[in-house]
């Protein structure tokens, strides 16, 4: 007490929830005892004794049973006593030991909540691998986003959304590997035996032109652009000007996500996020794509890719926002060279195509894209990336992928600093909706935060038939008054199906304005059963990755582990903070 300074050893100022390890979350922490190496506090809000190791300030949970609420602790270093009071209890417990891995973050999530958790970031060497969401047995995974970061002498100059996702055995991905642009794949196996992954390349016509065969080791992954081994060889190398799909095939189920890198005119590593699309179980309905813009600065490029082994044909209408007295319509535009308000699209089997918008308006006009397949057609699906590019540079580009309309969904969100004054380092949370029925709607609007707790910012918010919305939260009528900062997230309901994507925008430390899309999760989706997978993440040498977990539907209280595993299948002892 000599300084008379505070310190805080574990748990984040005015944010409570539960996580173990360095970066660990308390809930009403209570009574409090120590032996000497280690503190023990009553955590009563989660129910939970808390063993927090005062040399490496990791944190673990002492007894995995919940206790009603606990007040005060006592021990003589062999065993400790606490009360249990709404129980009308005196308990008895053994400290177990510390976590052999202390980067594994266990989690009991709050009703409605969530948590954050991003990687230091410090080493100069760079390390890549997956993470695995593993529920407690009769406990349902939470839905997980992972926002990679990409610094380069000090300024973020990329971010990038990839979400957890289940494994699967096929899929395909838009694959450009062209100059500027190459196209990354990540594979994970997290099986406990080796997977065997076949794929090939098709070209402008949709023919194959070349394929291959790699083995993944149990627990391992693989991470290379398509222009690299193990997918291209010295002996074994297409004409990538002209690859339009990359197709892949496992014998057991595998996680993969797919990444487009575009060095700018400054040479900055542009990071996208492209999806990976199924290849079976393929829809005949209309889909949309939330948002577009183009113009001030800004371009859209829409890419169609063909999940069937069949040619499929269709329309593409870039669609105005509407008012609620006029509908929106289909916008004239100059796409591809050709100015017109439909554009039909024509994609072999296994193919894709790209529509470009041009950038030459001095306006930015914005809305949503509509793609409508012909009669007895099979749905394209695919991604729309747009990009802004101020004083001849691009600082920007971000990928919607084209979604089905739904009911009720929840998107995460959070605010930080002054964004409305673009101050270096501030955040907000944006949002695309579009109304693809033919009569005007009203969504409503909850904001619940990270540790589940209402906040008592709620609204509702028009948007025309056939037409959008596009907004930062702190301009929808009833959240002005936005917490700062904030963390958690915005749940959204409509009677009538609508398309949603988040929309995460920040300053950098220049002023350049950073958006990346992050996705919504349906609530009336089949709950998931089994474990969840990031199949990429990367640390140091400039990048970090934030992971963000939350609720998947309103009832779920998930409780589990995030575990992480480097590229050779062994646990990764990574700092979170």
């Amino acid at each position: 007490m000599a300084t008379r300074r505070v310190t805080t050893i574990a748990g984040s100022p005015q944010i409570g929830g539960y996580a173990d390890g360095r970066s660990a979350l308390f809930r009403l922490p209570e009574g409090i005892w120590g032996d000497g190496a280690s503190l023990f506090v009553a955590d009563a809000g989660n129910g939970l004794i808390r063993q927090i190791d005062l040399a490496s300030h990791v944190v673990t949970t002492v007894a995995k049973e919940r206790l009603s609420l606990i007040g005060d602790i006592w021990g003589n270093g062999n065993v400790f006593y606490m009360s249990d009071f709404w129980n009308h209890k005196l308990r008895r417990a053994v400290p177990k030991p510390t976590s052999t891995n202390p980067a594994d973050i266990a989690f009991r999530i709050a009703l409605r909540g969530g948590l954050t958790r991003v990687t230091e970031g410090t080493d100069p060497a760079v390390r890549v691998g997956h993470a695995r969401i593993i529920p407690d047995p009769g406990n349902n995974p939470p839905a997980g986003l992972a926002i990679f970061g990409l610094r380069q002498n000090g300024v973020l100059i990329s971010e990038a959304a990839v979400p957890a996702s289940v494994p699967i055995l096929s899929g395909r991905i838009y694959a450009e590997v062209d100059g500027l642009v190459n196209t990354g794949v990540a594979i994970s196996n997290p099986n406990s035996v080796s997977a065997t992954i076949s794929f090939y390349f098709t070209n402008s016509s949709g023919q194959t032109v070349n394929s291959g065969t790699t083995v993944i080791p149990a627990n391992q992954q693989i991470a290379n652009f398509l222009d690299q081994a193990p997918f291209t060889t010295s002996s074994s190398r297409p004409s990538f000007s002209d690859i339009r799909t990359f197709t892949f095939t496992a014998n057991m189920p595998v996680s993969v996500i797919a990444l487009r890198g575009f060095t700018n005119e400054r040479s900055q590593f542009l990071i996208t996020t492209l999806p990976v699309v199924p290849i079976t179980g393929v829809a005949n309905d209309a889909l949309s794509f939330p948002h577009f813009a183009d113009g001030g600065g800004w371009k859209t490029e829409v890419v169609l890719v063909n999940p069937t082994d069949v040619s499929i044909v269709g329309i593409v209408q870039f669609m105005s926002r509407g008012t609620p007295a006029s509908a929106g319509q289909a916008i004239t535009l100059t796409v591809n060279g050709n100015t017109s308000s439909s554009f039909s699209y024509s994609i072999p089997a296994r193919g894709a195509v790209k529509l470009q918008t041009p950038n030459t308006d001095s306006l930015t006009r914005s809305g949503w894209v509509w793609v409508t397949p012909d009669t007895g057609q099979r749905t394209p699906s695919g991604v729309a990336v747009f990009s802004f590019r101020p004083e001849a540079v691009t600082v920007s580009e971000a990928g919607v992928q084209a979604l089905t309309a739904g009911k009720a969904f929840r998107l995460y969100t959070e605010a930080q600093g002054d964004f409305n004054a673009g101050s270096p380092g501030s955040i907000q949370t944006g949002f695309a909706i579009s109304n693809p029925s033919e009569t005007n709607i009203n969504v409503g609007m909850e904001l619940i935060n990270i540790d589940g707790s209402a906040t008592s910012v709620s609204g509702n918010i028009a948007v025309p038939a056939q037409g959008q919305v596009a907004m930062f939260l702190n301009q929808l009528q009833g959240f002005s008054g936005l917490p700062n900062p904030f963390r958690g997230t915005l749940r959204i309901g409509s009677a009538t199906p609508v398309n949603i994507v988040g929309l995460r925008a920040r300053y950098n430390e220049v002023g350049n304005l950073l958006i990346t899309t992050t996705p919504p999760v349906d609530e009336t989706a089949p709950a998931v059963t089994s474990e969840m997978v990031f199949p990429h993440f990367v640390d140091g040498g400039g990048y970090t990755t934030e992971f963000i977990l939350f609720g998947a539907f309103p009832t779920q209280t998930p409780n589990g582990s995030l575990r992480f595993f480097g590229q050779n299948g062994q646990g990764l002892n990574i700092q979170l903070r």
